[in-house]
């Protein structure tokens, strides 16, 4: 219920601003792609990390992020 008012108040603020709200919602989902894409390259870089049993899931993971273009690093080197 809270979120729904201050939604609304949020919605009202940017209308009266002139901002798009598509283009500032599109913005933000950007940014936070971006910093999820930093989390998991941190992780694909700890070397401490070491569950065999996950293999597979962090396989796929590696090959989605390899995708995108920045290569899986040290974890992925076979």
């Amino acid at each position: 219920m809270r979120m729904d008012f201050y939604g609304s108040i949020l919605e009202q603020v940017l209308l009266a601003s002139g901002i798009q709200t598509q283009e500032l919602l599109e913005k933000l989902m950007r940014e936070r792609c971006c910093r999820a894409l930093e989390e998991i390259r941190t992780v694909l870089d700890d070397d401490s990390l070491d569950d065999p049993a996950c293999f597979r899931r962090i396989e796929r993971i590696v090959e989605i992020y390899e995708s995108l273009g920045p290569g899986g690093g040290s974890r992925h080197d076979f």
